[in-house]
C-alpha cells in the first residue's frame, strides 16, 4: 500500500477474503490508489466488514477483529443512538484488532467513551480517510495501543481527555494529515506515549493540560506549520525525547509547563523559525537539554521560569538568530558553551547557580546586569568567549570577581588571566572605566599565579619564578594595584616616607651615623626634624646640600633615593592614566 496516496476508488465483489489471521469475509473490496495527478499507485484488496456485525459483536462484549476490513462509517456514537444508549455512557470493548485495515468515514472513525482493560488494541498500519479518528474520552486500562504505521488522511485525531493507565499507545512511523491532533486534558498514568518518526503535517498539536507519568517521544518526527501546544502541562518521572524533531514555522508553547523529576531532551532538533515560548514553566531535580538545536529566527523565551535543581543546556547549539530571553528566570546551571549568539541576549535572571559561556561567541549585547531584586550568580565562566559585541554587566552587583575564582580547579589560572582580560576590554569598550581596572589587576594577578605555577625547570627556576612572583606583588600589585590606583601609590609613598625617617632618627640615636649641616648653613635642626627632612628631600630626590647623612645613614639614603625615584614614577604613570580617562 502506498501511504502518501492522494485520493482512492472502491470496487466491491461477491467474493469471499480471507486475512491473513485467518478471518473470513463474504466480500472484498478492491482498492486503487493514486496520487495528486491522478496516475495509479497500487491496489490491494480487503475483506469488506459488515458494519451490523462489528455493532452486534459490540453488544456481545465480543472481540471485534477487523484485520485487512474495509470498514464504512463505523460510529460508536452511531450504535449508541441505535440502542437508545445515552451519548457519553461508557461501552466496554473487549479487545480490538483492525491490524492493516481500511476505515473510510463521512464524518469520524468514532470511538469515543470506551473502556478496554488489559487487552489487545492493535491497529497497526491501518488507514483511516474521511474524517477525524477519535477516541474522545476513552479509557485504556493496561492496555498497549498499537497504532504503528498508521495513514490518516481527511481528518483530525482526538484523544482529548482519554485516560491511560499503565500499557501505552505508540503512533510510531505514522502519517498524519493537516488536521488537529488534539489530546488536551488527556491523562497518562504510568503510560508512555509515542510518537517517533511521525509525519505530522500542517495540523496543530494540542497537548494543553495534559498529564504525563510515563513518559513521552517525538524522536525524529517532522512537524509541519501547525503550532506545538503543551501549555499547562504537566510531566513526570519519565523522559521527555524531542530528539532530532524537525519543526516547522509554527509556535512551540511550554508556558507554565511543569517538569517533575523529568529529563527533557530536545537535542539535534531543528526549530524553524517560530517561537519557543517556556515562560513561567516550573522544573523539580531534572534537566532540560538544547544541544546542538539549529533555531531560526523566533523567539526563545525562558522568561520567569523557575528551575529549582534543574539544568539547562544549550551547550553547542545554533543560535545565532535566536532572540533568547531569560528575564527574571530563577535557573540552576546554565550551559551555552560553544554556542554562537547573533542577536540581543537578554540574561536578566533572578538567580542561578552558575552560567556557563565557554568558547561561546557572541557578536550583539548580552545583557548580564541584574534585576531589582535578582541575585549574583555565583559561577560564571567565559574561557575563551569570543566578543566581538558587548557584555552589560556590573562588577560589584553582578560579584564578578568572586564569580570567576569560583571556578576553583575547573579552569587554571591563565584560563581566568583571559577571562579577566576580555572583560576589561569590554568594560573600556563600554566606558565602565572604574570596573576595567578592576578587571586589569585581577588579570595581572591571575597572570602572575600562572607563572609561579609552571612546572618547568629545575630548581633553580623555580626559586626565580618565586622571586619574580614576590616583586610583582609588593612594587606593582601592593604598591599601586597595577598602576589603577594613584591613591595606593601615594599612600604607599607616606608610608615610605615615615618608615625611613624613623629609620634615620634610631641611627642617630643609636650612634652609627647622622645628618649633619653643611658648612656655612646657618641654621642647624632638631632630631626630629632632622629625620624627617632629610627623608622628604631624599624621597623627592629634591637634594638641596644644606643636611647631608654620616655614616650607615649614607646607605639608607641611597636605598630611599632609588625607592623614591620609582614611587616618583609609578604615581605619575597612574596619575596620568586616571586624567587621560
Amino acid at each position: 500500500m502506498f501511504r502518501t496516496f492522494d485520493h482512492f476508488n472502491v470496487k466491491t465483489v461477491d467474493k469471499p477474503y480471507i486475512s491473513a489471521l485467518g478471518t473470513q469475509y463474504e466480500q472484498t473490496a478492491i482498492i486503487s490508489f493514486y496520487d495528486s495527478a491522478n496516475h495509479l499507485l497500487s491496489t490491494r484488496d480487503f475483506g469488506v466488514a459488515n458494519i451490523d456485525k462489528i455493532y452486534n459483536e459490540i453488544e456481545q462484549e465480543r472481540i471485534i477483529v477487523l484485520d485487512e476490513a474495509y470498514i464504512q462509517n463505523f460510529s460508536i456514537t452511531a450504535w449508541r443512538r441505535l440502542n437508545l444508549i445515552d451519548k457519553n455512557e461508557f461501552v466496554a470493548i473487549k479487545k480490538i484488532i483492525a491490524n492493516d485495515a481500511f476505515f473510510n468515514v463521512f464524518n469520524n472513525v468514532d470511538f469515543s467513551y470506551i473502556a478496554l482493560e488489559a487487552c489487545e488494541t492493535n491497529f497497526n498500519n491501518s488507514v483511516f480517510y474521511g474524517g477525524d479518528l477519535s477516541f474522545s474520552h476513552s479509557v485504556f486500562s493496561d492496555v498497549d495501543a498499537d497504532f504503528s504505521y498508521i495513514t490518516h488522511r481527511k481528518g483530525g485525531l482526538v484523544f482529548n481527555s482519554a485516560k491511560f493507565t499503565g500499557g501505552g499507545l505508540s503512533f510510531k512511523n505514522s502519517i498524519f494529515c493537516h488536521g488537529e491532533k488534539n489530546f488536551q486534558y488527556a491523562k497518562f498514568e504510568h503510560s508512555y506515549l509515542d510518537f517517533t518518526n511521525c509525519e505530522f503535517n500542517d495540523g496543530d498539536i494540542n497537548m494543553v493540560d495534559t498529564r504525563f507519568t510515563g513518559g513521552l517521544s517525538f524522536k525524529v518526527a517532522r512537524i509541519g506549520k501547525g503550532n506545538v501546544n503543551f501549555q499547562f502541562a504537566r510531566f513526570t518521572t519519565k523522559e521527555v525525547s524531542f530528539d532530532r524533531v524537525v519543526f516547522g514555522e509554527g509556535n512551540i508553547d511550554f508556558r507554565t509547563t511543569e517538569f517533575e523529576n523529568v529529563k527533557a531532551n530536545f537535542n539535534r532538533s531543528i526549530a524553524g523559525n517560530g517561537s519557543w515560548d517556556f515562560s513561567g514553566c516550573e522544573a523539580n531535580d531534572g534537566k532540560l537539554t538544547f544541544k546542538k538545536v539549529l533555531f531560526g529566527s523566533g523567539t526563545v523565551d525562558f522568561s520567569e521560569v523557575i528551575f529549582n535543581r534543574t539544568d539547562l543546556n544549550f551547550s553547542r547549539a545554533e543560535t545565532q538568530e535566536a532572540l533568547i530571553k531569560l528575564e527574571n528566570a530563577r535557573l540552576h546551571n546554565v550551559d551555552f558553551s560553544y554556542c554562537f549568539f547573533n542577536r540581543y541576549l537578554n540574561f536578566r535572571l533572578h538567580s542561578a547557580q552558575r552560567i556557563d559561556f565557554k568558547n561561546a561567541i557572541v557578536r550583539d549585547i548580552l545583557d548580564l546586569n541584574l534585576p531589582k531584586e535578582g541575585q549574583p550568580v555565583p559561577m560564571l565562566n567565559f574561557t575563551d568567549m569570543s566578543l566581538p559585541g558587548l557584555l552589560y554587566i556590573d562588577w560589584k552587583r553582578n560579584r564578578v570577581e568572586q564569580a570567576i575564582y569560583n571556578q576553583n580547579s575547573l579552569t587554571s589560572d591563565y584560563e581566568k588571566a583571559t577571562q579577566f582580560l576580555m572583560l576589561k576590554e569590554n568594560f573600556n569598550t563600554n566606558g565602565q572605566y572604574e570596573s576595567e581596572d578592576l578587571a586589569y589587576v585581577e588579570y595581572r594577578r591571575c597572570i602572575a599565579r600562572s607563572r609561579l605555577s609552571n612546572n618547568g625547570g629545575g630548581i633553580n627556576q623555580k626559586v626565580l619564578r618565586g622571586f619574580l612572583y614576590g616583586l610583582d606583588r609588593v612594587l606593582l600589585d601592593y604598591t599601586g594595584l597595577y598602576g589603577t590606583s594613584p591613591t595606593r601609590v601615594f599612600t604607599t609613598m607616606i608610608m615610605v616616607y615615615v618608615l625611613f625617617s624613623l629609620g634615620y632618627l634610631a641611627i642617630i640615636l643609636g650612634g652609627s651615623g647622622d645628618i649633619v649641616v653643611s658648612v656655612g648653613a646657618q641654621y642647624d635642626l632638631s632630631l626630629w626634624s632632622k629625620s624627617f627632612y632629610h627623608s622628604a628631600i631624599t624621597m623627592l630626590t629634591i637634594g638641596y646640600g644644606d643636611h647631608f647623612p654620616v655614616g650607615i645613614a649614607r646607605g639608607l639614603s641611597a636605598v630611599q633615593g632609588f625607592i623614591g625615584m620609582l614611587l616618583l614614577s609609578y604615581f605619575t604613570v597612574s596619575l596620568v592614566h586616571k586624567i587621560l580617562r
